[in-house]
C-alpha cells in the first residue's frame, strides 16, 4: 500500500494540471515511518470566491501512524452517516455538520488543514510544534504552503516532518511524513 501511495503521489505532482474546482475528495494520509506519530487535524474549508469558509472544530480528528482516510462531502463526513465515517467530523463552525447551511455545503470547497504530529510514547511538548498547515488555492491565501518541512524536539529525541498537498484528477491529497 505504501509503495501505491508513494507512486501515485509521485505522479499526482506532474499530474497536478488536471482540472480541480475544489469539490473532489480530500485524502489525508499519515506515512509516518520514522517514529510513531499521531497526526491531530481540523479541516478548513472556502468558496470558489474565497469570500467565505468553515472549520471543523476542536478537539481535533486524530490518525494513527500509517492511517489513510478520505472526505468526500461534509455529510458523509460524520459519525452518524451511513456507514459511519472513521475518523468523524462531527462539529462545524456553523454547527453540527448535518447542519451546514446549503450554499457553503454547494460551494465550498475543502482550502486546508491545520495540523501538529505527536509521539503518544514521548508526550512531552514539542520544540517548535512538529506542525503547521497546508493545502490549497493559494489564490484564496498566497502565504498557504503547499510543501512544510519542519524539526522539532521533546525530550532529547528529534523528530522531522515533510507534509505536502497535492492535486491529482480533481482530488487533494495531503501526506504527511
Amino acid at each position: 500500500m505504501k509503495k501505491i501511495f508513494t507512486l501515485i503521489l509521485g505522479l499526482s505532482t506532474g499530474a497536478s494540471a488536471f482540472a480541480q474546482n475544489g469539490s473532489g475528495n480530500l485524502h489525508i494520509f499519515n506515512d509516518n515511518t520514522n517514529h510513531s506519530l499521531d497526526l491531530s487535524y481540523t479541516i478548513f474549508t472556502t468558496t470558489v470566491n474565497c469570500a467565505s469558509g468553515m472549520q471543523a472544530l476542536s478537539p481535533s480528528t486524530v490518525l494513527p501512524p500509517g492511517g489513510f482516510t478520505t472526505y468526500t462531502t461534509f455529510a458523509a463526513s460524520t459519525s452518524t452517516s451511513n456507514p459511519p465515517h472513521p475518523y468523524p467530523i462531527d462539529l462545524w463552525s456553523g454547527g453540527a455538520a448535518n447542519q451546514i447551511p446549503p450554499v457553503v455545503a454547494t460551494v465550498s470547497r475543502w482550502h486546508y488543514i491545520k495540523f501538529s504530529l505527536r509521539d503518544p510514547n514521548n508526550p512531552g511538548p514539542m520544540i517548535p510544534t512538529l506542525g503547521g498547515s497546508i493545502g490549497f488555492f493559494q489564490n484564496c491565501n498566497p502565504s498557504m504552503p503547499t510543501i512544510l518541512d519542519v524539526n522539532s524536539s521533546a525530550n532529547g529525541v528529534n523528530y522531522t516532518l515533510h507534509a505536502e498537498a497535492v492535486t491529482f484528477g480533481g482530488d487533494m491529497w495531503i501526506t504527511t511524513q
